[in-house]
């Protein structure tokens, strides 16, 4: 977990020279992707057994109750990493510099120490919530509904489902501290906000399009392959923002060669999963109000 410090951003910053320095400093500074690698780096002892991750997973589900005292050795060791994810949720920006131009191969790792960091978070707001420290547990949720929604900003499908995983898991501990009644109106406008700001969830259409694009050099040879796949990009663009499209969708890819349409992700249980977020995020602003 040490591959990039906190210096990481120190060393890019410290490459640019002259004029180059002066105008590109600023930008990277504000880009909270580099403060989230920092956090990634600072991450402890998150090995888990089977059991142990069976557990975990429940306790997300909000299925099983949060036993403080199994979580606290292990939140004491993040609570650095989870100050810096924290904090960076104030910046304004969040790039992570994918190059989609790898095509298949664009690296994805992030996002998976991202749903490490973020599971964490979620477990250190209730963890907060059972010591009744209220006003930093809405902190971190708030943060984490940032942090979970800037995971999916220009990044893949898989990107994208983790977010959502991510954004599941901390409406769910919100939800949790409603029904109790736990919260003050001031924290419930807090988080209110924090909801609000998510906007219509995670653009799921640009996310399959740069998937479905990263394939354009493996089928570049094939002309058939070629124009197959530029139909199922215009119509699976169009299925993520209209499931009434999801039919001409389906024909395209039927009508595709078969080792082009194997490949095509599902785009009924991607629109599923869409769905299921929306509507989570509809119950939360409704409750929070």
């Amino acid at each position: 977990m040490k591959c990039f410090g906190a210096g990481f951003s120190t060393i890019l910053i410290g490459l640019l020279v002259g004029s180059s320095l002066a105008q590109r400093a600023a930008p990277l500074a504000e880009n909270a992707a580099l403060r989230y690698w920092s956090a990634f780096s600072e991450v402890q002892d998150v090995s888990l057994t089977d059991q142990q991750a069976q557990e975990l997973n429940a306790i997300l589900d909000g299925t099983a109750p949060f036993d403080d005292l199994r979580y606290k050795v292990l939140l004491d060791k993040n609570a650095l990493a989870l100050e810096i994810m924290a904090r960076a949720t104030a910046l304004p920006s969040c790039e992570w510099g994918l190059d989609y131009g790898l095509g298949p191969e664009v690296p994805v790792n992030y996002a998976r120490k991202a749903l490490v960091l973020g599971r964490l978070n979620v477990l250190y707001a209730l963890h907060l919530f059972k010591n009744g420290k209220m006003d930093d547990a809405v902190r971190a949720l708030a943060a984490g509904l940032r942090f979970s929604h800037d995971v999916g900003n220009g990044g893949s499908l898989f990107a994208t489902l983790i977010a959502k995983d991510l954004l599941m898991n901390h409406l769910r501990a919100i939800g949790a501290a409603l029904h109790l009644e736990q919260l003050s109106a001031p924290q419930r406008s807090r988080l209110h906000a924090a909801v609000a700001q998510l906007g219509d969830g995670l653009d799921w259409s640009n996310a399959a399009k740069r998937d479905l694009e990263a394939l354009r050099g493996e089928y570049r040879a094939t002309s058939e392959a070629s124009a197959a796949l530029n139909r199922i990009i215009s119509s699976y663009v169009a299925a993520m923002n209209d499931e009434s499209k999801l039919s001409a969708l389906n024909q395209a890819v039927e009508s595709a060669p078969p080792e082009l349409a194997t490949v095509i992700p599902n785009a009924k249980r991607v629109l599923e999963e869409k769905q299921d977020l929306n509507n989570s995020l509809l119950q939360t602003k409704s409750l929070l109000q």
